[in-house]
């Protein structure tokens, strides 16, 4: 006998991709549990086994930075702060560096990471957290199926009290734009190009730009509640703003850009942070 929890839970996260490197996620998680009838005639309480599941995947992988931890290109060192160092030399000679508390990582012994392997991943870690009698757990990670234009973005919020303070976690996110009250897939399409894989970072965090090889860094670091958090990060892929980079902030920043771009044209943005939330900005500027 089985049971299923459809979208349980959103996981935001960032993951590091050996090929594209820093990249923003956001999950569907679906979960099937399998076991016997017990005498009430169920197989778990649900409220409890989903309760337990969602708090595990809040303090183990939502608002992380998952690393391939057994990529050849991965160098993971614990530093006597108990800070972790997570340093990746690409093939190309390209450089990756977060420096952060243990708890903004998520460690991951594969050598990339796929919604898949991440989902096996978490059932052997959960399983012997819920009720014997289950027999097995399934977990599903999956995107948000949609045919909108998309943008994968990583960030950290200093000043934020929980997890989004994190140096390097982000969003898989859909962007409406309408160009005077109607939908505009151009600017949608042109936008998500623009941000694509992209690293949001605020100007009052950045230290400075490095250059090794001929190879261009932004080098940004902050300390928050949780600690003092370091990345160093392909320039090409860096878009910066004057502002904290919430999602309040970057639908405004998006619709004046745009509105700027455009003038005469009154232009709407919605701007999704991962799955189903988000801000609305509106800004016209004559011609």
């Amino acid at each position: 006998m089985k049971l299923f929890v459809k979208n349980l839970t959103h996981v935001d996260l960032s993951y590091f991709c050996p090929e594209r490197g820093l990249l923003g996620e956001s999950w569907h998680t679906d979960v099937v549990l399998t076991g016997k009838l017990n005498d009430e005639s169920m197989i778990c309480d649900f409220s409890i086994v989903k309760k337990k599941i969602k708090q595990w995947l809040d303090a183990h992988i939502d608002h992380t930075l998952a690393i391939p931890a057994l990529n050849s290109g991965a160098d993971i060192t614990t530093l006597s702060d108990d800070r972790v160092s997570f340093n990746f030399q690409h093939d190309d000679g390209r450089q990756f560096q977060c420096i952060a508390p243990a708890q903004a990582f998520c460690q991951m012994p594969v050598e990339h990471i796929t919604p898949e392997n991440a989902a096996a991943w978490v059932e052997a870690q959960i399983l012997d957290l819920l009720p014997a009698e289950l027999a097995a757990v399934s977990i599903r990670f999956s995107k948000e199926q949609t045919d909108a234009p998309q943008y994968q973005y990583s960030h950290g919020l200093k000043k934020h009290a929980g997890n989004c303070q994190r140096i390097a976690h982000g969003h898989r996110s859909v962007i409406e734009i309408y160009r005077n009250g109607q939908r505009d897939e151009a600017l949608e399409k042109d936008w998500s190009q623009r941000w694509e894989d992209i690293y949001l970072g605020t100007e009052e965090d950045l230290i400075g730009v490095i250059v090794e090889d001929d190879l261009h860094y932004h080098h940004f670091s902050y300390a928050s509640a949780q600690g003092l958090f370091e990345l160093k990060t392909d320039s090409r892929r860096c878009y910066m703003l004057e502002v904290d980079t919430t999602v309040e902030s970057l639908s405004d920043h998006i619709a004046h850009t745009l509105a700027n771009e455009n003038p005469g044209d009154t232009i709407e943005v919605h701007a999704f942070e991962g799955i189903g939330k988000g801000a609305i900005s509106e800004c016209k500027v004559e011609k």
